[in-house]
């Protein structure tokens, strides 16, 4: 539609660092399934893994920011949107030269903080790059800027809205805004409104040259279009003022509440779209974010193809499909980077069914009411927004939200809004909906109204359309403070049934086995669900079983409702034969039946005990078996063959043979050894169940002790450790009565051993502490005082403790200037050889000049092979006597000192 001069200042908001977001609802995403999801919510996708890491402020704006009169730092990148993994180019310009950084933030909610810092680079040179032509005839502005920074995107950046925050020198900052593409098949794909950007972008916005494809913000000569304005657009030059579009005003708060939702989302533009329509149908659901008023003639196309091929859409703005563009490549040749829209047939020079005129026009005579389900209604000024008022209250997309008709949404209608217009055709379908009329006053001063639409398409997708551009300000407080938790919930189920259809319940899914036993319980599952299958959570209907079965001996749930739309009851049907399950809910027609099979019962073996349930481990107790039918009647024709088993496979176990019952009973015995709950089951030749028998085993009296040691294998001379001692009978079983005395001795006869007391144990076992001394194995053995058979032995091997002491052996006599050997040895404070010893030691002697002629051993460190001792070489010269004293170089209190050597000539 044409809009006026105050448009340009509308749609470049600001955002001040100083902004603080408000946390939504996290419960809004729970509309129609949360039960279950399908790559749509939370850390499962790489949305929600992205939120979940550290965000940051970083990427608002401060006070200085870049204007396009002096353009201190400005700039443009080589394509809307790049792939992971690929390149994209960035060009930038300061003004006057000077240094600058590059900061890019991807935009999401990371706890309301709203970007993370994927990359800083600083120090740059910048340059003044020269000024951008424009064309005489199409006013087509394109600069030719000398590429400043390349960049390859890593492919662990998630697809979204990236922001590239330019700052020079002096503080100025400016945007760069761009997408990044994954290609994956996520639940929803995201369109961002670039070609509605570039169209409004009026690039230098300096009041002089700037130009965009309307009169109300360009400047300078008329072109072919008979005045300011161009009717061609480059994607190849800085958008106006801060750089970043419209984004900032009409996408960053759907983007952010999609985000903070855990929504499963792939981003791309307009360009996408119109390059890779296939590209739609990988996804549930194409969402329209902003102002998405150009549209070529491919998108057009995709977006209907998608529909009809059951792709659910959400138009989250308002001006959709205004005008037709075409795209035609730069003068470098790279595709798609000027966007044509000359607005009169008579200008254009390609005529036919890419005419760049209005949508609605009889020229192409494709409203694009026909997919949105609305068109343009009107305008109002950016700060005098409209209440958004409900009708259809109990409509499917506002369940839960508490809306009744007539209600009203403060501030949320404008600045453009749509309405369904009957000059033009409707969808097809048979299912839609108005789900509101906002009445307004436009800029002229006429009488106007909104409507927002839901329809179903032929192919059971579901459109969406806000009608009102300013939606995503209900959704987020980032720009106003306008959220509201009941267009959020509106939202969530909107979402919730593009990917698991509405909530309206198409029948009751009743799943019974197909056949089943006489008498015996089994489960019966009821899901009220929907056209695809999914449950309707919201139904809140009674629902009422019956059977055909007329036995008496059936049980059925009595009426019952349903929890979240899903129920799971316990049915018994006694007739044999085919018999006919109904699950009904009168009140709403829904009845689904199905059949089952009752087969007849084989009898049920009961086991039981004669007298209490426990049994010594070793010991023979009686128990008694019953052949009853499913209803607990002792069957007296049984004829079966019964056979045991046991949970029990202990050696030494005795079941009884395989056998017959008298009248359908008999009283046997068994054996069991495990202590503990042990079961006895029966089973027989004819398919007859059976109720295990659980009998508890307690152990026979203790025949030895069992003894470990934690440490379990080694310990350090006189280190305490543990040592547990368990009464245990024949068969390996803790005797938890056991009251006698335990002794204990040890193989270690040192005179710093510390034994346990004589000790009780109590419920047949005890953990006590011990400490021994002489390196190697030991044993500590634990015998009962007043039964010595009853006893048991653990072995440990000891190791050294640290070195406590030194010594050095060496010969009584050696002959001056011939080499000998000595032995040093390093022991610990109990005597043993210190084995783990693995310190330095240094060499000196009384011989002064057998030191000062190097005779004496180098400084040596001890390594685990030596086992704490080492032969050493050593030389004396000087007459009649000398001595050699080792010393650890860390320690001087460790050392050793040989007796007096008589040092003989020969």
């Amino acid at each position: 539609m044409r809009l006026r001069r105050r448009i340009a200042r509308r749609e470049q908001v600001k955002i001040p660092r100083q902004i603080a977001p408000v946390l939504l609802m996290a419960a809004v995403m729970l509309a129609t399934n949360p039960a279950t999801p399908m790559r749509a919510l939370a850390a499962d996708n790489p949305i929600g893994a992205e939120n979940s890491l550290p965000g940051s402020t970083g990427w608002r704006l401060g006070s200085l920011v870049a204007d396009d009169q002096t353009q201190q730092v400005k700039g443009y990148a080589s394509a809307t949107s790049v792939n992971q993994n690929a390149t994209i180019t960035l060009f930038v310009s300061v003004s006057p030269a000077q240094t600058y950084t590059i900061d890019i933030y991807r935009i999401g909610w990371y706890s309301g903080l709203g970007g993370r810092l994927r990359l800083h680079q600083s120090g740059l040179a910048g340059s003044t790059q020269q000024a951008c032509p424009a064309d005489p005839t199409t006013g087509l502005i394109a600069c030719h800027w000398t590429p400043s920074y390349s960049l390859t995107v890593p492919a662990d950046w998630t697809s979204g809205v990236y922001l590239v925050m330019l700052t020079n020198s002096l503080g100025f900052e400016s945007y760069i805004p761009f997408v990044v593409k994954d290609g994956r098949p996520a639940a929803f794909l995201y369109q961002e409104s670039v070609n509605t950007d570039q169209a409004y972008n009026n690039y230098p916005n300096d009041h002089v040259t700037g130009k965009s494809l309307y009169a109300f913000n360009s400047y300078g000569a008329n072109t072919v279009a008979g005045d300011a304005r161009a009717v061609k657009v480059s994607f190849d030059r800085p958008y106006a003022d801060n750089g970043a579009r419209m984004f900032l005003s009409w996408e960053v708060q759907l983007v952010r509440w999609l985000e903070q939702s855990g929504y499963d989302v792939t981003y791309s533009t307009d360009i996408d779209t119109h390059a890779n329509g296939q590209a739609l149908l990988s996804s549930n659901a194409f969402l329209v974010g902003g102002h998405s008023e150009y549209w070529s003639l491919e998108m057009y196309n995709a977006a209907t193809a998608a529909r009809d091929a059951g792709v659910n859409l959400a138009f989250f703005g308002a001006d959709v499909l205004g005008w037709q563009v075409r795209f035609e490549p730069s003068d470098t040749g790279v595709p798609n980077r000027v966007e044509v829209c000359y607005k009169d047939p008579t200008l254009d020079p390609v005529q036919g069914p890419t005419l760049t005129v209005a949508w609605r026009s009889g020229y192409l005579n494709r409203p694009g009411q026909t997919l949105t389900g609305l068109t343009i209604s009107g305008e109002v000024d950016f700060n005098s927004n409209a209440d958004y008022v409900v009708t259809n209250s109990s409509h499917w997309v506002y369940a839960g939200t508490g809306f009744k008709d007539g209600d009203a949404v403060h501030g949320i209608v404008g600045y453009e809004m749509d309405r369904y217009d009957t000059n033009y055709p409707a969808p097809t379908s048979t299912n839609r909906t108005l789900l509101s009329t906002s009445p307004f006053m436009d800029t002229g001063g006429a009488a106007r109204y909104s409507n927002s639409s839901i329809y179903q398409a032929p192919s059971g997708a579901w459109v969406f359309a806000s009608g009102t551009m300013s939606w995503s300000w209900a959704l987020d407080n980032l720009v106003s403070s306008l959220a509201d938790a009941r267009v959020q919930r509106t939202t969530a189920n909107l979402l919730s049934a593009f990917l698991y259809g509405a909530p309206i319940v198409h029948d009751l899914k009743v799943t019974a086995p197909a056949s089943v036993t006489q008498g015996r319980p089994f489960t019966v599952s009821v899901v009220a669900e929907n056209v695809k299958g999914n449950v309707v959570t919201g139904y809140n209907g009674t629902v009422h079983f019956s059977s055909s079965d007329t036995s008496g001996h059936g049980t059925l749930p009595a009426d019952s409702t349903l929890t979240n739309g899903q129920g799971s009851f316990t049915v018994t049907l006694g007739q044999v034969g085919s018999q006919t399950l109904s699950v009904s809910d009168a009140a709403n027609g829904l009845s689904t039946t199905v059949s089952v099979t009752v087969n007849a019962a084989p009898a049920m073996l009961a086991l039981a005990p004669v007298g209490p349930a426990t049994a010594t481990a070793g010991t023979a107790f009686s128990f008694t078996v019953t052949a009853e039918d499913p209803f607990g009647s002792t069957l007296t024709t049984y004829a079966g063959v019964v056979h045991y088993a046991s949970s029990d496979a202990s050696q030494g176990v005795a079941l009884p043979a395989d056998s017959a019952l008298t009248n359908g009973q008999g009283t046997f015995t068994a054996t069991l050894i495990k202590a503990g709950a042990q079961t006895i089951t029966a089973s027989d030749n004819v398919g007859s169940g059976s109720s295990p028998m659980t009998m508890t085993v307690v152990a026979a009296p203790a025949t030895h002790l069992a003894l470990a040691t934690n440490p379990a294998s080694t310990t350090t001379a006189g280190n305490a450790f543990a040592v547990t001692v368990s009464a245990l009978d024949q068969y390996g079983n803790t005797d938890r009565s056991y009251a006698g005395t335990v002794h204990f001795t040890t193989t270690d006869p040192s005179p710093g051993v510390v034994l346990p007391a004589d000790s009780q144990l109590t419920g047949g076992q005890g953990t006590f502490s011990a400490t021994l001394d002489r390196s190697g194995s030991q044993t500590i053995t634990g015998t009962d005082i007043a039964n010595a058979s009853i006893a048991g032995s653990v072995t440990i091997q000891v190791t050294a403790a640290a070195a406590a002491k030194a010594s050095i052996v060496a010969p009584p006599s050696a002959v001056a200037n011939q080499p000998f050997n000595v032995q040093v040895t390093l022991y610990d404070r109990f005597g043993n050889v210190a084995t783990g010893y693995v310190g330095t030691v240094h060499f000196t002697t009384t011989d002064v000049l057998a030191a000062q002629l190097g005779k004496m051993p180098a400084d040596y460190t001890f390594t685990t092979a030596d086992a704490g001792s080492h032969k050493f070489s050593v030389t004396l010269m000087t007459l009649p006597s000398q001595t050699i004293t080792v010393t650890d170089t860390a320690n001087a209190q460790l050392n050793a000192t040989s007796p007096p050597i008589i040092v003989r000539l020969t």
